[in-house]
């Protein structure tokens, strides 16, 4: 009896840490994922401060959809012709409390984003939380959908 209390333990034990071990990797995938997606997201936030065409190609994903905090929804053609023909021109984009969440081969990233800049000729609002899902696909990230929501009380 006392020798099957033993053998449970080392087994118990045993798979503890062979569970332990398997949860530092994807802790470690979760970081390395996590990482990507941030630059990623400053690579963007400058392909559109510069109208960057080839960097917004690469960084939207062809079935992208936006919605802004007006309520405007953007298909990846839509935006990289805005960004390009200069109606939609942003003079600084930050982000703070930035999020990743990652689930196997899509991330959702959260934040607060403060913005300057004119959406055919009117001011954006400057002030707003975003949503912005990202999937792995063909071996790299792409922004498929994100969504702006204002800030009304901070």
């Amino acid at each position: 009896m006392k020798i099957s209390v033993v053998t449970a333990l080392l087994a118990f034990t045993a798979i503890s840490i062979g569970l332990g071990q398997q949860q530092s990797p994807n802790k470690d995938q979760q970081s390395s994922v996590e990482q990507a997606i941030r630059k990623l997201d400053g690579e963007r936030i400058q392909a559109q401060i510069h109208a960057d065409r080839t960097a917004l190609d690469r960084i939207y994903a062809d079935d992208f959809i936006g919605v802004g905090p007006s309520g405007t929804v953007r298909t990846k053609p839509q935006v990289i012709s805005d960004f390009t023909s200069g109606e939609l021109k942003f003079q600084s984009i930050t982000t703070d409390e930035v999020q990743v969440r990652v689930y196997e081969n899509t991330a959702v990233e959260t934040g607060l984003s403060t913005m300057v800049g004119q959406d055919k000729g009117k001011i954006v609002p400057r002030d707003t939380r975003f949503t912005r899902v990202w999937i792995m696909r063909e071996g790299r990230w792409q922004l498929v959908a994100n969504h702006y929501s204002l800030r009304i009380g901070k």
